[in-house]
């Protein structure tokens, strides 16, 4: 009985400690610096205003502007993304990223998502920080691809859609959210 009662300790411990970590949210960071190639990028965690302004704007905007969703699984998204949060990992030097965060945040924006519960990350291309950001958001989360969208529920992440949907990224999303069946690209890359 008290072997019984120890493992349920631990295990409420991990399972509490878990929770925390996920839930763990970073403040701005707002980076933007220049790559060994005179780029700019945004580095951390940065606000979406940032996508929405200088060199970013040009492929954020049209991407954003011209990407029709299917209205249908829109409807169906509505109000179930509630009391979610949403990390999405992304580089502005990576061309799925610049595809694919346009068209994720419209989807979020039109799904009602509260975009405060959504956290942009911004990762390095650099050799000595790859696929890292300042503050390590990605510590522990196997981002090996970008854009990796993380969705979470009560601080657990229920599914991720790495670098490009399977199906398209709306019905990818509600495919999550219903916590169907959904292996995202490259499984989940141990």
């Amino acid at each position: 009985m008290k072997s019984f009662s120890l493992m349920f300790t631990v295990l409420c411990i991990v399972t509490i400690q878990s929770s925390i970590l996920a839930q763990t949210r970073t403040p701005f960071a707002n980076i933007e610096v220049k790559n060994s190639y005179g780029e700019p990028m945004l580095l951390g965690h940065c606000d979406l205003s940032f996508l929405q302004q200088g060199v970013y704007k040009s492929w954020y905007q049209p991407g954003y502007d011209s990407y029709v969703p299917d209205s249908s699984v829109i409807r169906s998204l509505n109000g179930s993304l509630k009391g979610k949060q949403i990390d999405i990992f992304l580089g502005t030097w990576c061309g799925d990223s610049k595809r694919e965060v346009p068209r994720m945040m419209k989807i979020l924006a039109l799904s009602g998502m509260d975009l405060q519960q959504v956290r942009l990350i911004f990762v390095s291309n650099e050799a000595n920080s790859y696929k890292q950001s300042p503050q390590h958001e990605e510590a522990g989360k196997n981002i090996k691809r970008v854009p990796t969208m993380i969705i979470y529920e009560n601080g657990i992440e229920i599914g991720r859609i790495v670098e490009y949907p399977i199906v398209s990224l709306e019905k990818d999303m509600l495919s999550i959210i219903r916590q169907e069946k959904y292996v995202p690209n490259y499984g989940l890359m141990n």
